[in-house]
C-alpha cells in the first residue's frame, strides 16, 4: 500500500489518480490467469499528463505498469504500483499521409478502429491480432504482436516509423529510425551488437516469424541505430508509448479461403508444411475442442452450417488463406490430395463467418463447461514452420505422459500453436501438472532453437524461464539495456529482467484450494449453461470481447469506456465483492452496487461473450439475495407492481393520467421513489384491450386453428392499439386469437429487481393458465415478456416451463415463418413507404432479427432498413430513475443519431415497449410497432 508521502505526490501529478478499491479490483487481472491488485491508477489523457504522473511515481519510489486494453495473457498488465491506463483516452488518429504511407495514432487506438479509418482510402495496418476489436495499438507495440498474415506483414514492430515515449524521470522523446534522440541508449545497442554479434546469431537463429523473448537483439543487429527495435516488444519494461507513427499497407485486392478437413492434429501439421509451398497468407488450424464448444451458441450455427459440422466430424481444420493471385492459390490447393474434404468460401461473407470463429478460439476454449479448463501457460511458443509437426508430436508426447488432453489452434503457417493443456487450477494435483509441463516444454522450445514468446509476451507467465532460454551472456545484455533506460527500475519491475517476484504459478487469480464462499443460497439454475452461479460467473476469462466497440455488449461501456461498465469489470467486481477483498459487507458493499445498478440486463452477453457469462442472471441472483436479507423497499414493490398499477389506473384513466402529469406527483414520486421528472409517465389508456377484445362483436370465421395472443401489462393497459393491430393482422390470416383468461404478469419487471420469490409465483400461475390453452402456439408483441417464458421461467426451475416454452413465438417470428411458407397467406397494400428496424436487446439474444427485415420486405414498394444499432438505454425501469437519466441518455446516443438521419417520413418500428417510451422521448419520428405496420398494410382496412 501507499504511504502518505507517496499518495500525496501521485495526486499532486497533473494527472487523475484514483485510490479506491473498486478501481483497484478491476485493474487487479487482466486476461492472464493472474491476480495482483495495485495501489492505484492513473488515466492520462495526453503525453504530458503521463508525463507528470510517471515522475511524480518514480520520484515517490513506486513502480508504473503502462496499460492498454488489459487483453494480453501473459500478466504484463497488472502488478504492485500505479497501473497507467492508456485505453480510456489516447484515441486520436491523426496525420494520415498517404504518399508516404503512414498514420499517427495515439496509444489507445484500437486496431478495428484504425482500419475502420483507413479502410476508405483502402489502406490498413498490416498485422491483425485476434482480438482485434479490443487490442490497443499501444499494446501491441508493447508486445510486437502479430497475427494470422505473420508471413505476410511481420509483426508489429515492423511497421512503426517512429515513437514517442515517456521515460522513467518523466522526459518526453520521439524516437525514429534515425536521428540522435537518447545518445546514451544508442550508443550502448550499437557497443553491444559490435562486441557480441555472434553470440546473439547463435542465441536467435534466422528462419523464425514470431518475436524472440525480451528485448530485440536480433533485428538490433540488422540495424544497430533504430532504437524502435528494442521498444518494440519491451512490454513496457524500458518507457511507456504516449503515440506513434505507422506504416500503413494497401487493402489485398484479391482475397480467397479455403479449407481442409483432417482426421487428426498430426496430419493437419504435416499438411501445414507441405502447404507452405503454394506460399499462403496465413495458414491458421484449429481442432475439435475449440470447434465443439460452439454447439448450441445462437452466434455461430451459420459457421457450423457452413462447415458441416454436424454431418460430417472431423478433429481438424486448416484455414487456408491467399491474397494477390487467389484463385491461382487455390486452384493448386484444390490439387492437393490431402484431409478428408475441402471447402472453398464462395464469398467475403462466408470467410468472415469463419475467420470470426477462429478470432473467438480463446474465450470459446476457456468457457468449457466444469473446473478443468484449457489453461493459458504454454500457448505462446513458436517454432520455425517445418519444424512444427515434429513439435507438435513432442508436445502429445509430453500431454499423454502426464495424462493431459490439450487443445492446439492458431498460426500454423508461422510456427506458433496456441495450445491449452486442460488443468483445473483449483487442483493441486493439476497445478503439479501445470508446473512440470510448463518446464518440460520451456526445455522442448529450446531444443527446437524457438521463442517462448512469440507473440503475447514474456510478461509474469514467462520472466523465470527467459534466463535459460536465451543464456547468461545475452541476458546480461538484455540487463544492460534495461539499466540504461530504466536506471532505477520504475517500470513493470520484475518482469523481462526477473528479480524472484514472479513464477509461471504464483500469483494466480483461482489456485490450489481457491473456494468461492457465497453468502447466500443460490436460487437460479443457470441452465443454459454451467449449472450453478459460481461457474458462470467464473467463465468470465477476461479477454474482454465486451471491450469491442460495435453494439449491442455492452451499452454502458460503449457509452462510457469505463471498466466497471463492461461485462468483465461487473464480472470482476463481483468476484471481488464475493471475496471480500477489503470488503466487510458484500452484499452491501458499493463495490457489489457499482457492479449491478448500472447493468441494463440487456443479455447481449448471454450471447457476444463466447463464454456466455450472463450477466442479467447474476444480477438477478444476487439482488435476490440482498432482498431476501434487507426486504422490498418501496421502489422496488412499485417496480414490481407495474401489471397491478395499470389494472388500478385503468379503472380511472381521465384522473389517473391527470394525476400523472401534475407537477405535484411529479415530486412526490421523484422524492418516494427516485423517479425522474424530465420523464413522461406511460398514460393509461381509456378501454383497456382485454376489455375490448371481450367486447368485440362479428368477430371473422377462422380458417385456421387457434392462437394465444400474449397480452403484456403495455399492451393491455398502455397501447390497447398494438394488440388490435396483432388481432387483425392475426385473423386476416385465418387464425382463431384466443387470450389467456386469468394471466398474470409475466414477472419480468420482478425477476429483473431481484424479486425471485414473486417472480416465481407469477411463473407458476401463468404456466397453469397456459397449460389450459391445449398445443396452439403462444403469441408475444413484447419481446422482455418472450425471453421471461423462453428462458427465465427455467431458471426459476418452474415445472411445464419445457413445454410451454416449445410453443412460444415473437409475434413477428411467427408471422415471417407464416409467410415464407405461404407468400398469398395476406394481401398487403403496395403504398411506397421507408421503414427503419430497430431490435429489441431481448430479440437479438434469443433469434436472428433478420426476420425482422424479411417481414417487413414482404410489403410490396417498402424500402427496409434493420438498423445496426444498440441498446436504447431505456431498459424498463433503468431509465425512468433519476439516478440513471443521464447514462440511459448517452446509451441511446447512438441510436439517436440513426434515427435523426433517416429521411423525413421514415416509419421507425420498435418491438419493445422501453425502446419506444425512449425513442418517443428523444426523437420525433413516426412510431410504430411491427404489428401496426402489418395492420396498417392489409388491402382493404
Amino acid at each position: 500500500m501507499l504511504n502518505t508521502q507517496q499518495l500525496g505526490a501521485l495526486k499532486a501529478a497533473n494527472c487523475e489518480v484514483v485510490t479506491d478499491n473498486l478501481t483497484r479490483q478491476l485493474y487487479a487481472t487482466d486476461a492472464s490467469p493472474y491476480q495482483i491488485v495495485p495501489d492505484a491508477v492513473a488515466f492520462p489523457k495526453s503525453a504530458r499528463q503521463a508525463s507528470s504522473i510517471i515522475q511524480a511515481a518514480a520520484q515517490a519510489g513506486v513502480p508504473v505498469i503502462p496499460r492498454g486494453a488489459g487483453t494480453g495473457l501473459s500478466g504484463g498488465a497488472i502488478g504492485e504500483g500505479l497501473i497507467i491506463d492508456f485505453a480510456r483516452h489516447n484515441r486520436d488518429i491523426g496525420r494520415l499521409d498517404l504518399e508516404r504511407r503512414t498514420v499517427r495514432v495515439g496509444p489507445g487506438v484500437i486496431l478495428d478502429q484504425l482500419n475502420a479509418f483507413l479502410r476508405p482510402h483502402g489502406f490498413r495496418f498490416g498485422p491483425d491480432v485476434a482480438p482485434s476489436s479490443r487490442a490497443t495499438l499501444g499494446g501491441m507495440i508493447a508486445n510486437d504482436s502479430s497475427g494470422a498474415h505473420t508471413p505476410v506483414y511481420g509483426t508489429t514492430g515492423l511497421h512503426v516509423a517512429s515513437l514517442d515515449i515517456v521515460l522513467a524521470d518523466g522526459q518526453i522523446v520521439e524516437v525514429g529510425e534515425g536521428g540522435d534522440s537518447l545518445p546514451k541508449q544508442r550508443s550502448l545497442i550499437e557497443s553491444i551488437v559490435t562486441f557480441n554479434s555472434l553470440v546473439i546469431s547463435e542465441c536467435f537463429p534466422p528462419g523464425l516469424l514470431k518475436r524472440w523473448p525480451g528485448y530485440a537483439l536480433a533485428r538490433a543487429v540488422e540495424n544497430p541505430t533504430n532504437l524502435l527495435r528494442i521498444l518494440s516488444g519491451s512490454e513496457g519494461t524500458l518507457a511507456a508509448i504516449t503515440s506513434a507513427e505507422l506504416k500503413i499497407v494497401p487493402v489485398p485486392e484479391e482475397r480467397g479461403v479455403g479449407l481442409i478437413f483432417f482426421e487428426s492434429v498430426a496430419e493437419a501439421m504435416q499438411a501445414t508444411e507441405e502447404l507452405l509451398d503454394l506460399k499462403p497468407a496465413a495458414i491458421e488450424h484449429i481442432d475439435r475442442p475449440l470447434f465443439d464448444q460452439t454447439r448450441g451458441q445462437r452466434e455461430f450455427l451459420a459457421v457450423r452450417d457452413l462447415l458441416l459440422l454436424d454431418t460430417e466430424p472431423c478433429e481438424a481444420i486448416l484455414i487456408v488463406e491467399f491474397f494477390e493471385g487467389a484463385q491461382a492459390g487455390l486452384a493448386q490447393l484444390r490439387k492437393k490430395k490431402l484431409g478428408l474434404r475441402k471447402l472453398i468460401l464462395e464469398s467475403p461473407a462466408q470467410a468472415s463467418l469463419v475467420w470470426e470463429l477462429r478470432k473467438a478460439g480463446l474465450s470459446l476454449l476457456t468457457s468449457r463447461k466444469g473446473d478443468a479448463k484449457p489453461a493459458c501457460f504454454i500457448e505462446d511458443a513458436a517454432v520455425r514452420p517445418c519444424d512444427l509437426p515434429a513439435y507438435v508430436n513432442a508436445l502429445g508426447d509430453l500431454m499423454r505422459r502426464v495424462d493431459v488432453s490439450a487443445s492446439y489452434y492458431g498460426h500454423a503457417a508461422s510456427g506458433l500453436l496456441h495450445v491449452r493443456p486442460v488443468l483445473d487450477l483449483h487442483s493441486a494435483a493439476d497445478l503439479k501438472k501445470y508446473r512440470q509441463i510448463a518446464d518440460e516444454v520451456s526445455a522442448l522450445v529450446r531444443q527446437f532453437k524457438g521463442s517462448l514468446a512469440g507473440e503475447h509476451g514474456v510478461g509474469m507467465a514467462r520472466t523465470e524461464f527467459l534466463r535459460q532460454q536465451v543464456g547468461e551472456d545475452v541476458y546480461s545484455l538484455m540487463r544492460e539495456i534495461k539499466r540504461s533506460f530504466d536506471p532505477n527500475n520504475v517500470f513493470n519491475p520484475g518482469k523481462i529482467i526477473s528479480d524472484g517476484r514472479y513464477e509461471i504459478d504464483k500469483n494466480l487469480r483461482m489456485g490450489a484450494g481457491y473456494k468461492l464462499n457465497l453468502p447466500f443460497e443460490p436460487r437460479l439454475a443457470f441452465a443454459a449453461r454451467d449449472g450453478s452461479f459460481t461457474a458462470n460467473l467464473e467463465q468470465c476469462n477476461g479477454s474482454g470481447t465486451c471491450l469491442k466497440q460495435t453494439p449491442t455488449m455492452c451499452p454502458t461501456y460503449l457509452a462510457t469506456g469505463e471498466e466497471i461498465m463492461s461485462t468483465r469489470g461487473r464480472a470482476n467486481a463481483i468476484r471481488a465483492s464475493l471475496e471480500r477483498r477489503e470488503i466487510l459487507d458484500p452484499l452491501a458493499s458499493e463495490e457489489l452496487n457499482a457492479a449491478l445498478s448500472n447493468c441494463l440486463s440487456c443479455r447481449a452477453c448471454t450471447t457476444e461473450c463466447p463464454s456466455n457469462v450472463n450477466l442479467p442472471l447474476l444480477k438477478a441472483e444476487l439482488l435476490h439475495a440482498r432482498l431476501r436479507r434487507d426486504g422490498l423497499t418501496l421502489r422496488d414493490r412499485m417496480l414490481t407492481s407495474v401489471d397491478r398499477l395499470g389494472r388500478l389506473g385503468c379503472a380511472t384513466p381521465r384522473l389517473s393520467n391527470a394525476v400523472m402529469r401534475s407537477g405535484l406527483f411529479r415530486k412526490i414520486l421523484n422524492r418516494l421513489a427516485g423517479f425522474a421528472p424530465q420523464r413522461a409517465l406511460p398514460p393509461f389508456a381509456g378501454q383497456r384491450f382485454d376489455h375490448w377484445f371481450a367486447k368485440r362483436k362479428d368477430r371473422p370465421v377462422p380458417t385456421r386453428g387457434p392462437v394465444v395472443l400474449w397480452d403484456d401489462t403495455f399492451v393491455r393497459y398502455h397501447e390497447p392499439n398494438i394488440g388490435m393491430a396483432a388481432v387483425a393482422v392475426l385473423e386476416a390470416a385465418g387464425f382463431e386469437v384466443i387470450l389467456p383468461a386469468g394471466r398474470k404478469c409475466c414477472g419480468r419487471p420482478a425477476f429483473s429487481q431481484g424479486n425471485l420469490d414473486e417472480a416465481e409465483k407469477l411463473g407458476r400461475e401463468n404456466l397453469a393458465v397456459l397449460a389450459g390453452t391445449g398445443d396452439a402456439p403462444i403469441l408475444f408483441l413484447e419481446p422482455s415478456c418472450f425471453s421471461m417464458f423462453v428462458e427465465d421461467y427455467h431458471e426459476l426451475k418452474l415445472a411445464g416451463a419445457g413445454l410451454i416454452s416449445q410453443r412460444c413465438y415473437l409475434f413477428e417470428e411467427f408471422m415471417d415463418h407464416l409467410l415464407k411458407a405461404e407468400p398469398d397467406a395476406l394481401s398487403f397494400d403496395g403504398e411506397q413507404e421507408r421503414i427503419a428496424i430497430h431490435g429489441h436487446c431481448h430479440a437479438k439474444s434469443m433469434m436472428k432479427t433478420s426476420c425482422l427485415r424479411q417481414l417487413a420486405q414482404r410489403l410490396p414498394n417498402r424500402e427496409v432498413t434493420l438498423l445496426d444499432t444498440g441498446c436504447c438505454g431505456m431498459a424498463g425501469a433503468f431509465g425512468m430513475l433519476e439516478a440513471k437519466y443521464e447514462l440511459s441518455l448517452k446509451v441511446a446516443e447512438p441510436l439517436v443519431e440513426k434515427l435523426k438521419a433517416l429521411p423525413f417520413g421514415t416509419t421507425v418500428v420498435a418491438s419493445g415497449t422501453s425502446c419506444r417510451h425512449q425513442i418517443q422521448h428523444l426523437v420525433p419520428v413516426k412510431l410504430r410497432h411491427m404489428a401496426e405496420v402489418l395492420a396498417e398494410a392489409l388491402r382493404g382496412q
